[in-house]
């Protein structure tokens, strides 16, 4: 009888990798058991935004682009459109938000990553600036957050060259992998989670704050020109925030 050598392999590797799946979720099981640390984090927690004077707002925000790289500026993609007048601009998942995660977040070392962690919030919060132009006067609305998803149970599982994320929503009884992909840390600041090519990474700020948290920012910009008249920032940025454990 002849034995087919390729299936038999990937009879192997379902094996391993279903073992590997049951045995993390057991591990999840066995974190949840302790538990979780509550911490009421405001909406602009670790967020630095531009001062509302002038010229101040536009040299805080030019100083952002110091941290781009070319490999970031590739991720980049924005749809823009006219509407009597008003150009708005989309950035899905845009590098250059005016709500920016805070630069004393920044890591110097790969390795402080690596391990399990546990998430503490997972919000979507609304920054909005603008200018009146012909005033040069800007305006801050109060941030607002329009979800929370904090009461779920998600682990973040960072190896050296693997983003996982895993999780139990509410009422459910088993963890599932939501995300799996290879990952680089860029400038220290940002995180490129990618399948095979970096130019068409998802791109997010990360950080780690003086209080051992893992904070990840995704953002997304809109932005709304009236030549001569006004600038409308608006970003909205999905956080997560983690604590280590394992």
């Amino acid at each position: 009888m002849k034995i087919n050598l390729l299936a038999v392999l990937m009879i192997i590797f379902i094996s391993i990798t279903s073992e590997e799946a049951h045995s993390q979720e057991n591990n999840f099981e066995q974190l949840t058991l302790q538990p979780r640390k509550v911490v009421n984090f405001p909406l602009d927690y670790k967020i630095t935004r531009p001062r509302l004077e002038y010229p101040n707002w536009d040299h805080d925000f030019d100083q952002f682009y110091a941290y781009h790289t070319p490999i970031l500026k590739k991720t980049q993609a924005s749809l823009s459109f006219t509407d009597k007048g008003v150009v708005t601009t989309i950035t899905p998942n845009s590098i250059i938000p005016h709500a920016q995660l805070d630069t004393g977040t920044i890591i110097n070392r790969k390795e402080e990553f690596v391990g399990t962690w546990r998430m503490l919030a997972f919000r979507s919060i609304f920054f909005n600036d603008s200018v009146n132009i012909p005033t040069k006067t800007y305006y801050r609305l109060p941030d607002k957050l329009l979800d929370d998803k904090s009461n779920d149970e998600v682990f973040a599982v960072l190896t050296d060259n693997n983003f996982k994320l895993f999780a139990r929503e509410i009422g459910k009884d088993d963890f599932k992998r939501v995300m799996s992909s290879k990952y680089k840390i860029e400038n220290r600041r940002y995180i490129l989670l990618y399948k095979f090519s970096k130019a068409g990474a998802g791109v997010s700020q990360i950080g780690i704050d003086e209080n051992g948290y893992l904070i990840l920012n995704y953002p997304k910009v809109i932005e709304n020109v009236m030549k001569g008249e006004y600038y409308s920032y608006y970003a909205i940025i999905d956080q997560y925030i983690f604590e280590r454990v394992k």
